[in-house]
């Protein structure tokens, strides 16, 4: 019983606490700010271009679904195509429970449902990701190149976010931790390889590893690059569109709109529900560099958070659901079980 309980707090500090953090920071952001007059810029929105931006989010993942069929492809497997976008969609909503544990859930469901195995799905989960930061490395570049003032003058604007930055590298304790959990891994692998648990990640690693050396030789590559680019195109208008709803971004332009998409999509990668609170402080922060007023700029992102996340969660949802009554047919291919395409 009491382990049952001990699982259970667990699970409910894992959930709760990155959402406790998030509110804070969102607590933080909103406190001094006129709530009236936030309604009221609010309001003023053009929702319908809204609404009309989540189409491109829908699109972004589908082809983040396509490029994901590719990798697992390449290993011979053929899960169905509906499936993957289902597992992509429900990812989402997931994370919006845990941060993160919807990347382990849609792995585990395509595991489950089309019988490729977790070491597959997970190794071609990291490649997925690897592109994911590849990607948003060569946006960075690319905003730097396009308006690198842009960077001096939010460094100047948020000096406590560079201070922030430096300190958290120069921490004795950060480096301390990865010394203390690199000596850990060290000793359990030099003086304890036959230990069970030893053994079974060394043997998911070797299969990883096996699978993402198999995944950089695939055929499609052109297309695999095709399809990141347009899952980031369609991320960037999904963001960028929103800026015609409000009359004090539509003038900034396509550039300036990538500049504040990029700032935001560092703050997803924040360890909170959907960014929650870091997407904000990115967003509004990004806004004042342009001239946009404090409150004009937390109007914008709660607005434009609260109904791209709702969007999110009710497509994932659906999901989460629909993705167990895809019709399979499953088959054995070059000695891998896989679903008939």
């Amino acid at each position: 019983m009491s382990g049952i309980i001990f699982k259970s707090s667990k699970k409910i500090i894992k959930t709760t606490f990155p959402l406790i953090i998030g509110i804070l920071v969102l607590w933080l952001l909103y406190k001094d700010t006129d709530l009236d007059e936030l309604w009221n810029i609010t309001k003023s929105a053009n929702f319908y271009i809204i609404a009309y931006s989540l189409l491109f989010g829908l699109a972004g993942n589908i082809f983040r679904a396509l490029r994901w069929e590719l990798t697992i492809q390449s290993l011979g497997y053929n899960p169905k195509r509906m499936s993957l976008i289902y597992a992509v969609m429900g990812n989402y909503a997931v994370n919006f429970i845990l941060p993160r544990a919807g990347e382990v859930w849609r792995c585990g469901v395509v595991t489950k449902y089309d019988k490729v195995p977790f070491s597959t799905t997970f190794g071609t989960l990291l490649v997925d990701r690897f592109f994911d930061v590849v990607a948003m490395a060569f946006i960075v570049v690319l905003c730097f190149v396009l308006d690198y003032k842009f960077f001096i003058y939010y460094l100047q604007t948020n000096p406590t976010v560079g201070s922030g930055v430096i300190s958290t590298f120069s921490s004795f304790w950060l480096y301390g931790i990865l010394i203390f959990i690199f000596s850990v891994f060290y000793v359990l692998f030099r003086f304890l390889p036959n230990f069970f648990l030893i053994k079974k990640i060394k043997l998911f690693y070797g299969g990883m590893k096996r699978d993402i050396k198999m995944v950089w030789q695939m055929q499609k590559k052109g297309l695999f690059i095709l399809y990141t680019f347009l899952c980031w195109f369609g991320y960037y208008l999904y963001f960028y569109l929103c800026f015609y709803a409000f009359d004090f971004t539509t003038h900034l332009g396509p550039v300036a709109g990538l500049l504040v998409f990029a700032m935001s999509s560092l703050g997803v990668a924040a360890p909170t529900q959907g960014g929650i609170g870091a997407w904000h402080f990115m967003v509004i922060t990004s806004l004042l560099v342009y001239g946009v007023s404090y409150e004009q700029g937390s109007a914008f992102a709660g607005a434009v958070f609260t109904i791209q996340s709702l969007w999110l969660i009710l497509i994932g949802l659906f999901s989460i659901f629909a993705i167990q009554y895809v019709k399979r047919d499953i088959l054995v291919t070059d000695g891998a079980p896989a679903s008939k395409p």
